[in-house]
């Protein structure tokens, strides 16, 4: 799989850094390709095709390439993976 990254394509499957991402941040500074959640919780996002949903009472790594944190998300210590 491709991940678009600030200078082009990335194809490696191995994660490239990590921000943290707080409740209060809507776009991500990347498409992250995984999360990582610390405290369960609901995660709203947005996925890479603009679409939105929600992740209920998650926790540990999810496997998903989205664009966006969106506000409402209640779970924590939340790393979006690159």
């Amino acid at each position: 799989m491709k991940i678009e990254t600030k200078n082009g394509f990335s194809e490696n499957g191995q994660f490239g850094g990590a921000v943290n991402v707080t409740s209060s941040q809507a776009a991500l500074p990347f498409v992250a390709g995984g999360l990582h959640v610390g405290t369960a919780g609901d995660l709203t996002l947005i996925g890479i095709d603009g679409s939105q949903f929600t992740l209920t009472n998650v926790s540990g790594f999810i496997p998903a390439i989205v664009t966006h944190f969106l506000t409402g998300s209640t779970a924590t210590n939340v790393v979006a993976l690159k």
